[in-house]
């Protein structure tokens, strides 16, 4: 351990009440350190709840504050807050009736409708801070670093959903994957029957049925990763690299996804149609990579239009093809992938997630599924 991060001396509790708290960051005496601070993220759902807690005088955890700089001035000192600023904005919020609390609320009155004692417990409620004294700006960032650090060893997405679990666009994914997903809050609900179809879909509908995740990938949120970015490329309508889009999806619809209702409607058809392929479950086409290029491509398709057992005994063929050749299977006749083939499957099997790979992934399956389309007459 470094000596120059070490501090002297524990940093004591003190409480301090709202009102002092918001008069404080009304004067400008209260400021977020932009160099380090995350953005606000918080929910309607979550401020309401914040509110109610301080409105049922329960604990919440608490706020550090450090020393900021001297407004020479107005001759005041300007204080950091270091951890803390959405509880803090969303208490400035609730009293001046700003922001979701200019709504109507069924969990909480507003404050201009508290009856003077509720108003004065509210304003008197103490909160547990922490101030910062005699830390230098190098210890401020890494207390900040600490305290919002919840375990080293979280991947991308578990890092993600630590901060915006509670993202629209992520809890329409959840949704789509997640049996025992509490709707409770969330904006956009799927219909139980068509929640039902899709989480049969992807996890199969027995033990007996392959799912399409593994039990790890389901613990480690990698099911999760896979869904959403599935949904980021139905939306953009076009491939992009591994999940960058994703993360900037999870954020960018944060509050809202009015997508959601479309979007359902459009991968239920997709999963659907792949239900009436003559192809088993345990085939390839059931595997992460292939199903996600088939699903994208299918909603490009005017389903309508393709012979389901035509396409179903083409990927079925081509299935047999490919494990005869990798694998070397005894066969009555000679089988060879050719090099379009080829390399469409080392693509899959290695789960190479480079855009590049991705288009040509969808290509060769959009040539696949327009061979399986029907003539118009044949239709009638």
């Amino acid at each position: 351990m470094s000596d120059e991060k070490r501090l002297e001396f524990s940093i004591p509790s003190n409480n301090l009440q709202i009102i002092k708290i918001y008069n404080e960051m009304r004067n400008g005496q209260l400021r977020v350190n932009n160099g380090y601070q995350r953005k606000l993220v918080w929910k309607r759902l979550h401020k309401e709840n914040f509110i109610d807690t301080i409105l049922r005088n329960y604990p919440f955890p608490e706020i550090y504050l450090a020393p900021g700089m001297l407004d020479q001035e107005r001759l005041i000192l300007i204080d950091e807050i270091v951890d803390g600023q959405q509880r803090l904005s969303t208490i400035r919020d609730y009293i001046e009736g700003t922001d979701i609390f200019a709504l109507d609320s069924k969990l909480i009155p507003k404050f201009s409708e508290l009856d003077s004692e509720a108003r004065k417990r509210f304003l008197n409620y103490e909160v547990s801070v922490r101030y910062l004294k005699d830390v230098n700006p190098e210890q401020v960032r890494e207390i900040f670093q600490r305290i919002n650090k919840t375990d080293y060893s979280l991947n991308s997405t578990e890092r993600l959903h630590a901060r915006w679990g509670d993202s629209e666009f992520v809890c329409f994914a959840k949704q789509l994957i997640e049996p025992d997903f509490d709707t409770e809050g969330v904006l956009y609900v799927i219909p139980a029957s068509d929640r039902l179809e899709f989480t049969s879909f992807f996890h199969g509908e027995d033990d007996d049925e392959d799912g399409v995740f593994s039990e790890v990938d389901i613990s480690r949120m990698y099911a999760l990763q896979y869904i959403m970015t599935l949904v980021a490329t139905l939306d953009s309508q076009e491939y992009f690299a591994r999940y960058d889009r994703t993360a900037s999806y999870i954020e960018a619809y944060n509050e809202s996804f009015n997508q959601g209702p479309d979007l359902k409607d459009r991968l239920l058809a997709a999963i659907r149609f792949i239900c009436t392929l003559p192809i088993k479950r345990a085939s390839r086409w059931y595997k992460k990579a292939n199903l996600f290029t088939l699903i994208v491509e299918l909603d490009k398709t005017d389903l309508a239009s393709i012979d389901p057992i035509k396409l179903g005994n083409a990927l079925s063929k081509l299935d047999w093809r490919a494990s005869v050749a990798e694998l070397g299977l005894e066969s009555p006749e000679k089988v060879e992938l050719n090099q379009r083939e080829q390399r469409y499957f080392a693509y899959a099997r290695e789960a190479v997630n480079q855009k590049a790979a991705r288009e040509f992934r969808g290509e060769f399956l959009a040539e696949l599924i327009k061979s399986a389309r029907v003539d118009k007459w044949e239709r009638i």
